[in-house]
Formats: structure tokens, C-alpha cells, sequence
């Protein structure tokens, strides 16, 4: 690795097990200093997290906003299965992390969305996480989740696959976040929640 790529890594990466690792079992391993670190240093970066909790959001918030702020690409897919995801999470990241983030809802209904990946491109190669990891504090930190990151470079089809993949569900069956998107949802949350 040249010495620049060193240097762009260095302030967040005290392991240096992060550049070889893929395998992560957590707790002890967490998720969460790999992202930091990938988010850190990637022009473009692709959240797919099922659901997104408040705590997962004032985690990332910063790192991201950061990246926005340095002209990386930012942008997240969630979804509201289950009326996981909370609302005031969403409307946090939009605020926090600004215009360079963008937001959007798998938006299929009676049908389960349960996908966790997280996608980092850099001039010199991509990567993905594949994750059982929601935006939660816990699965992010202290958490028993599993991921696996799949590197470009070293399994190119497969990248592609994920990659063209998460395109494909933003594109066509995804919404907008916006803050109707979160009244609205947040109007369905309660009532759900008074059956």
C-alpha cells in the first residue's frame, strides 16, 4: 500500500487489521470502526440497512456529514417493513449530514425487506459489506452481527452483482424521503402502534 493511502487512512484506523480482515463476528470486532474508517476515506458510499434507529443515526451522522462536506457522494436505502425504522432517526440524518445525503424508502408492499449492505467506492478499488447489521447503535457497536467485506478488485462479478442490485431497488421500487414521506409514515406508525 503506497505511503499517500496510508496517510488517508491513519486517523481513524488505530488497527491496522482493518486493511486485510474480512471476517467480522462482533462484539469485539465491531462493524462499526470498519465503516468509520471506509467512510473516512470513500468518494462514494451506499447504506442498505433494513431499518435505522435513532441511536445508528447520531452514530453516523457526523462521519457522514463529514464525507458530504469533502464532495463524497452520500446515499441511504431503507426501508419501513415492520414499522421499524424510526422516523425522527431519518429526519436526523437529513439534517445533520445536509444536501449531500440522500435518502430513500423501499417502497414494494407484502413484501419482507430485510438486506443489510454497505457499499464504499475509492479511486482505487470498491467494497461492500454484507452484513446482519442494522443503523443501530448496538449492531454497529456491541452487537452479535456477522459481516463479510467483498472487495471489488478480488471478486469482481460478485461486487457487481450486489452493486447493480442496490441500483436496481433504488431506481425502481424506492421513494423519496422527504418530510411528508416521514408524516405520513409517522401517522402509519401510530396507528399501528394503537391496534
Amino acid at each position: 500500500m503506497s505511503g499517500s493511502n496510508n496517510r488517508a487512512l491513519s486517523p481513524h484506523i488505530k488497527d491496522r487489521t482493518y486493511l486485510v480482515k474480512n471476517s467480522l463476528t462482533g462484539p469485539a470486532d465491531s462493524l462499526y470502526k470498519y465503516l468509520r474508517a471506509a467512510i473516512a476515506r470513500a468518494d462514494h458510499i451506499r447504506f442498505l440497512a433494513a431499518f435505522i434507529t435513532e441511536s445508528g443515526a447520531r452514530l453516523l451522522a457526523k462521519p457522514l456529514r463529514e464525507a458530504a462536506e469533502r464532495g463524497a457522494v452520500v446515499k441511504i436505502l431503507t426501508g419501513t417493513y415492520m414499522n421499524t425504522t424510526e422516523p425522527y432517526a431519518l429526519e436526523y440524518l437529513m439534517e445533520k449530514v445536509g444536501t449531500g445525503l440522500t435518502i430513500r424508502s423501499y417502497s414494494e408492499t407484502g413484501r419482507s425487506f430485510h438486506a443489510k449492505a454497505y457499499f464504499f467506492d475509492y479511486p482505487e478499488d470498491s467494497e461492500v459489506f454484507i452484513s446482519s447489521a442494522n443503523l443501530s447503535w448496538t449492531a454497529l457497536t456491541t452487537g452479535v452481527e456477522w459481516s463479510y467485506r467483498l472487495r471489488k478488485s478480488q471478486a469482481r462479478q460478485d461486487y457487481k452483482e450486489f452493486s447493480q442490485e442496490f441500483d436496481r431497488l433504488e431506481r425502481d421500487q424506492s421513494v423519496l424521503v422527504t418530510q411528508e414521506f416521514l408524516r405520513e409514515y409517522e401517522r402509519a406508525r401510530r396507528e399501528q402502534a394503537q391496534k
